[in-house]
């Protein structure tokens, strides 16, 4: 019988998605399951597996490495974004990470250690895999994408819509910089067209808006029934991406989480987009212009109710619930 320690880097979302829902419903399927606090690995006797994420830095690879030596653990590590440099690129100047993440020291770090750390490794998209692979051959990395909980997200998508065409953002202020003045994922196009637009913003809006609507920012244990109740007067929920190499290898959770809510996402289309199986009305080129935009928020009001078919088809093939199993074969597990 495996007995399984996750060992969350943070209580942000990025913990929540990739290891705290998924340790919550293992344990009811009837996995042996501890949940660490944050960032600490404690010797337990019986504890056999540990899975944590981000595992970056020399300094703590070489901690990890340590105590994987010392208790005979195995140990399974997550990434769910870019966090080392790729000469593909890296993290771009408009978000924050950029200057609190030591890049450099991430890179040598996992190059020097992380294939003897790592037992195996699980990563939210395939271009991080290809990333990963340079520290560790592609047969030890699995692609196990982001993915949304029934009891979280199983809301009824039946309301009503609003006629007035209302906007939502709540994306963090990593995609974009109101210190520097950078407008991030924010093309020239998208944000001459919401210019005049009715717009609500969750938590802190981009300093090129003009006047939005600010709704204070959510607890996790709160945050997908608040965006159910925050994006009901709204028809759109915008997921914009700048073309770089740092967001080919984000995940396409904002789109589920809009599927889930029941509006649609207007999302950003380039090569490499994580939107990429999005329905083609919903999409927006990266360089589109204001009539180009105005065309395409038009079109997808025409088609409203195809897209959301279309997206709600997508969400069902990304509910946690039905991909237990996959975890439980994948970490290799198994049930009392």
């Amino acid at each position: 019988m495996s007995i399984i320690n996750i060992v969350p880097a943070d209580t942000s979302a990025c913990s929540h998605y990739r290891l705290l829902q998924q340790a919550r419903l293992l344990q009811l399927k009837g996995l042996d399951i501890t949940i660490s606090p944050a960032g600490k690995f404690r010797a337990m006797s019986q504890v056999d597996t540990i899975y944590t994420q981000r595992l970056c830095n020399t300094k703590l690879l070489q901690q990890i490495l340590d105590f994987k030596k010392a208790t005979g653990v195995r140990v399974i590590v997550d990434y769910d974004d870019l966090v080392w440099k790729d000469e593909r690129g890296t993290i771009p100047d408009y978000n924050w990470c950029s200057k609190k993440i030591d890049l450099q020291e991430n890179t040598e770090g996992m190059t020097a250690y992380l294939d003897e750390v790592a037992d195996l490794i699980t990563c939210s998209t395939d271009q991080l895999k290809s990333a990963l692979s340079k520290f560790v051959s592609a047969d030890k990395i699995h692609v196990i994408p982001n993915m949304l909980s029934y009891e979280e997200w199983g809301f009824n998508r039946f309301n009503n819509l609003p006629d007035k065409n209302i906007f939502y953002f709540a994306g963090s202020d990593t995609h974009f910089s109101n210190t520097d003045k950078l407008k991030g994922d924010f093309s020239d196009g998208l944000i001459r067209y919401l210019t005049d637009k009715p717009l609500i913003v969750k938590n802190r809006a981009p300093w090129f808006f003009n006047d939005p609507v600010q709704i204070q920012w959510s607890t996790l244990n709160r945050y997908a029934r608040d965006l159910y109740k925050e994006s009901a007067g709204c028809r759109f929920i915008l997921a914009p991406l700048a073309e770089n190499f740092f967001n080919t290898c984000k995940s396409d959770l904002k789109y589920l989480e809009a599927a889930a809510v029941g509006r649609v996402a207007l999302v950003s289309d380039f090569e490499g987009s994580p939107y990429a199986n999005a329905h083609p009305y919903q999409k927006i080129p990266v360089n589109a212009t204001y009539k180009e935009i105005e065309f395409i928020v038009q079109r997808a009001n025409e088609n409203y109710k195809e897209i959301l078919k279309h997206q709600w088809t997508y969400l069902n093939d990304r509910w946690l619930d039905n991909h237990l199993d996959e975890y439980i074969k994948i970490l290799g597990l198994e049930t009392k």
